[in-house]
């Protein structure tokens, strides 16, 4: 009995750890100032190796653009990912963003987003503009460099 109790607070006390670490996602040393959308890329095609599955990523700004952190919120499938607003603003809020870019990548090598990338941006749009943090970008990559800005193709506005 006394094992078991011994066990479940080990398994507790990891958990707890395992939520922070991933709660609190990479924080970045020197914050690069983030205003084009290539810099973003740049930034997350450093931080995501395995570009055989969609990752979405959120990099979190101060009211300079500089980066305070970046986490990977999600990671999919081939072809997916699942995204909620809830994940993307909750590290933004406690860290005190102001703005926050997303990118993810699409493993297939065209990085034209698809009906739900626009979806999925315009409501975390919406969202953004209720807790008062912008939607710099959303940045569709693919590992051969190419992009898709919603801000430079105008959708965010």
């Amino acid at each position: 009995m006394q094992q078991q109790n011994h066990d479940r607070e080990h398994s507790l006390v990891d958990c707890v750890r395992e939520v922070t670490i991933q709660y609190r996602g990479q924080g970045l040393k020197t914050g690069p100032n983030i205003r084009r959308p290539e810099e973003a890329v740049s930034l997350a095609k450093r931080a995501i190796r395995d570009d055989s599955k969609e990752h979405f990523m959120a990099v979190y700004l101060d009211a300079l653009h500089r980066a305070l952190a970046r986490a990977v919120v999600s990671v999919g499938t081939a072809t997916a990912s699942l995204v909620h607003p809830r994940e993307v603003f909750q590290p933004a809020v406690s860290l005190g963003a102001v703005a926050v870019i997303v990118l993810h990548n699409h493993p297939s090598g065209d990085e034209t987003p698809s009906a739900e990338d626009r979806s999925v941006t315009k409501r975390l749009r919406e969202a953004g503009e209720v807790l008062g943090i912008s939607l710099v970008d959303h940045v569709v990559w693919t590992r051969e460099g190419d992009f898709y800005s919603f801000a430079s193709a105008g959708e965010l506005s």
